[in-house]
């Protein structure tokens, strides 16, 4: 008979169980793992799986923080979430327990192949019921499914509207199709506009030396990046530590890069990639204030990113949830993600569903 069983260390399920209902995607056990050692604060992860006869059929994995509203917007909103703080210092900040990891882009359930539609609805449906149980347990009152892509919404959808759950878009994932033989060949696949721009933009490329290392001895200078890029950014969700970076250098050994961008032997940027031989993922790209804009390195190191792709037969570019304006010039388009929540509140939840669609960022997709 199946058990539901939730643990707080991934490390608690058998590692190629774990792998094999998540079809062996990148951002696995192994980055899990990396998330979880690394000492993020205000983080508590949790693990579900359901199993049968010593085999997963099912998994998830969670976190439970205490979400404050106004770090994930911008803008006008922002301003408006800002006061909202200033007179309720409480009032956005939500004890939440959420489906998803914090630093993967896509959140997908995890089963054992072959099993049926059917089956996983079912299995699903064990795994919501435990989840939110363990939430509740754990002082939660919001309930949240993060960044569900478009391709799983007929699992998801019929399930969520049952249970009461609200909808949103979710910031959507931008992708390259690497179908290109050179480099040439996908330069040439841009708009007129766009080559007339990034040639201008890589008249620099000759001052900058790229050295790929799959094992970084230290690690000061990325952190040192990653603070004045993070610094720079509205958003913010969770701050990343030396550990983690060492994390998945350790734990993803091989099928973690970084790249690292100088000039006259100055470092100017970092970027970390995680490769097997169907997809890279651009996790993370950290920019030198003033000198990353001045050698156009998010530009640049796109293009090498390109090229490692073209050159190892490499056929999709996953970059991430932002830039959409110059990764849709550069060839991407974008896969739909989207959130789900409910409060145990009746009230709390009606006035989020009101004001969900101003916490939504609007995405130009043209």
């Amino acid at each position: 008979m199946a058990e539901v069983v939730i643990k707080n260390s991934i490390e608690q399920f058998n590692k190629q169980q774990w792998n094999n209902c998540f079809d062996n995607i990148l951002e696995d056990y192994d980055y899990l793992l990396a998330t979880e050692k690394a000492g993020i604060k205000g983080f508590e992860f949790f693990y579900i799986a359901i199993v049968e006869n010593n085999t997963i059929l099912a998994a998830a994995h969670a976190f439970i923080t205490k979400y404050d509203i106004s770090a994930t917007t911008s803008g006008v909103i922002k301003s408006i979430t800002n006061v909202i703080t200033k007179i309720f210092p409480n009032f956005l900040k939500l004890t939440c327990a959420a489906i998803g990891s914090i630093e993967t882009e896509r959140n997908y359930l995890g089963f054992l192949p072959g099993l049926s539609d059917e089956e996983k609805k079912k299995l699903l449906i064990q795994i919501l019921d435990s989840f939110e149980n363990f939430g509740k347990n754990n002082g939660a009152k919001l309930f949240g499914m993060r960044d569900i892509p478009e391709s799983e919404k007929n699992l998801w959808s019929e399930i969520m509207e049952s249970l009461q759950y609200k909808k949103m878009n979710s910031l959507p994932t931008a992708i390259l199709e690497i179908n290109f033989k050179s480099f040439d060949e996908y330069f040439n696949s841009l708009s007129y506009k766009t080559r007339k721009d990034m040639r201008r933009k890589m008249k620099v490329r000759n001052f900058i030396k790229v050295t790929k290392i799959k094992n970084l001895e230290s690690f000061k200078d990325i952190m040192n990046l990653y603070f004045q890029t993070k610094d720079r950014s509205e958003l913010e969700f969770a701050e990343l530590t030396e550990d983690f970076f060492k994390g998945v250098s350790q734990y993803l050994k091989d099928r973690a890069v970084y790249s690292i961008y100088s000039v006259n032997d100055h470092i100017i940027g970092f970027d970390l990639s995680l490769i097997n031989k169907e997809i890279l993922i651009d996790k993370f790209i950290f920019l030198k204030e003033g000198e990353g804009k001045k050698y156009n390195l998010y530009f640049n190191s796109w293009f090498d990113n390109v090229k490692y792709c073209i050159e190892n037969k490499i056929k999709i570019y996953q970059a991430g949830q932002s830039e959409y304006k110059e990764k849709l010039k550069l060839g991407c388009k974008l896969l739909n993600n989207y959130l789900y929540f409910r409060h145990d509140n009746y009230l709390i939840d009606k006035i989020l569903r009101l004001i969900s669609p101003l916490l939504e960022v609007k995405v130009h997709r043209v």
